[in-house]
């Protein structure tokens, strides 16, 4: 049924939901897991070059942490788990990526690092459930 998994994946307690569930579903359907970070997002200026140097050395370090928890879990569950990192609207391209790399589930957890709505789906969460062609599996806590 399933057989390219995306995961919307931020080294949240959400994230990591959501990759131990599409981790049960790619075991129990052969699925192939492909893990999308879309953050590092600047929509401000910045006042000096060292400033836009420092936060690109943030974003690296930020993917490189992510790479390295995710090939623990990896070969932890037998599972390989691909890893892209995008910049931009998180919503946007989680729901483009899906699209172009003929995704067939998006497994995301229902809030991330931010927890805008409090109990209720985050902002992200919301906006890719309503924007992807493919089904979306929103994991809770």
């Amino acid at each position: 049924m399933y057989n390219n998994i995306l995961v919307a994946y931020d080294g949240s307690e959400g994230a990591k939901k959501a990759m131990q569930n599409a981790l049960d579903l790619a075991k129990a359907m052969g699925a192939k897991i492909t893990a999308l970070w879309v953050g590092g997002f600047r929509p401000y200026y910045h006042e000096t070059v060292a400033e836009i140097d420092e936060e690109n050395k943030a974003i690296d370090q930020f993917s490189a942490k992510l790479k390295k928890e995710l090939k623990s879990v990896s070969l932890q569950a037998g599972i390989e788990i691909e890893f892209a990192h995008l910049q931009g609207n998180p919503a946007k391209l989680i729901a483009q990526y899906a699209e172009k790399n003929k995704i067939d589930l998006i497994v995301i957890g229902c809030k991330g690092h931010s927890g805008i709505w409090g109990n209720d789906l985050g902002h992200v969460t919301d906006k890719v459930s309503e924007n992807a062609k493919c089904n979306v599996l929103i994991s809770r806590k």
